[in-house]
């Protein structure tokens, strides 16, 4: 039976109720570097920094685990091995000696494994157990298996409403256990006023005059820069007098790909003739000082979850053009107010959008102004750490752990 306070609303309010009583474990156990990990990451180390126990379980060598090495606000874990997707014995017997330590609650960042860390739980009823589901699933969940599995989680954390239902329609979880915890972004940081595009733009070979339109991400067939390339080609083809246009593309190749799509996006460039204008930057760490440097931000993914990119961009007061499906509508709102849909994989329908946003300046930057105060209403870091504490203490007084 839960006891103790139900209205723990303040973030230092919680830290206190759960400073010495909190000895939480993230796990996220992948060999890539996009979204899901960087946000695990991210979110280990914001709770890490107001003084809270957290220790971070990752694949040794991984690119999370480099992120984290020298971070003091976490303890890192280098796992030697990659666990099976269900009763793992050798994570039966890492989950054991990290119990046995003093974990009393489990953080997993990936549900597929879900199946190697809950049997070894399921004889330590105070131990909770709290999952994040970062991808829209396609497949019904609903068997005997997953009913086991995902009736020991004491909450299945989501980043939008869409994912929410989804969840809701493909797994066996009971509704008040699927709650909504937005991402978040650092204001101070992500601040149009403190940030100056100038010098990126300089680098891009664009001037004052020139309207830059970018993407930003991995560079990966899903991502769409290869119908970026081929709206670019339209546009420049209907170019209008005294009209500027420069194209960038920031990201770098998926890790571990065998083929390189980067190459064949150079080569798309070269034969419409674009290497003037189109510029391929690579893997940039100051997205913010990106997001700056673009007039338009541009995400033509086949299918996004949700678009952490296009909430940065808007942070920036960018206009933003984003495929729909996933969370899209969520981002741009119910009238696309803060920003346009897209057909995926329609280069004709993201050209039509970019030339209206060229047309009408006005309209770009009023929907930046717009979009900046979506964001800041509702993806706020400090809101999501917040959140994110009152399930880990919601959850530990329902393990029976005052």
């Amino acid at each position: 039976m839960d006891s103790g306070p139900r209205n723990l609303t303040d973030t230092n309010v919680l830290v206190d109720v759960l400073k010495d009583r909190l000895h939480v474990l993230v796990t996220c156990l992948s060999h890539s570097w996009g979204g899901l990990e960087q946000v695990s990451a991210s979110d280990a180390i914001d709770i890490g920094d107001l003084g809270l126990d957290v220790s971070v379980l990752c694949l040794e060598g991984s690119p999370i685990h480099e992120d984290l090495l020298n971070r003091k606000e976490v303890k890192v874990l280098p796992l030697g091995f990659r666990p099976r997707n269900y009763f793992d014995f050798k994570m039966r017997a890492e989950m054991g000696r990290l119990l046995a330590h003093g974990i009393n609650l489990v953080h997993c960042h990936q549900t597929s494994i879900l199946g190697s860390i809950v049997p070894w739980v399921w004889s330590k009823p105070n131990v909770a157990v709290i999952a994040t589901r970062h991808m829209m699933n396609q497949h019904n969940k609903n068997n005997p298996f997953h009913s086991a599995i995902y009736s020991r989680l004491d909450a299945l954390i989501v980043m939008s409403e869409t994912l929410r239902q989804n969840v809701l329609e493909t797994h066996p979880i009971l509704e008040r256990r699927v709650k909504v915890v937005n991402l978040g972004l650092d204001f101070n940081r992500f601040n149009p006023q403190a940030v100056n595009g100038l010098a990126q733009r300089a680098l891009w070979g664009a001037g004052p005059e020139t309207v830059v339109i970018g993407v930003v991400g991995r560079i990966d067939p899903a991502k769409g820069q290869a119908t970026f390339i081929k709206a670019a080609a339209g546009l420049l083809k209907g170019l209008k007098s005294g009209e500027k246009l420069k194209f960038v593309i920031v990201g770098e190749e998926t890790l571990g790909s065998v083929n390189s799509h980067l190459e064949s996006l150079k080569e798309m460039v070269a034969q419409f003739r674009m290497e003037e204008y189109v510029t391929f930057a690579g893997y940039q760490e100051n997205v913010p000082e990106v997001m700056s440097g673009l007039d338009i931000f541009v995400m033509p993914s086949r299918q996004e979850t949700f678009g952490l990119v296009a909430i940065e961009a808007m942070a920036m007061e960018r206009p933003v053009v984003i495929s729909s499906g996933g969370s899209a509508q969520e981002i741009v709102g119910e009238n696309e107010e803060f920003g346009l849909l897209i057909r995926p994989d329609d280069a004709f329908d993201l050209q039509r959008r970019l030339r209206y946003l060229l047309d009408n300046p006005e309209e770009r930057v009023r929907m930046g102004q717009k979009a900046r105060g979506h964001v800041l209403r509702n993806y706020d870091r400090v809101t999501r750490v917040r959140k994110t504490l009152e399930l880990y203490e919601r959850a530990l007084r329902r393990r029976g752990n005052p």
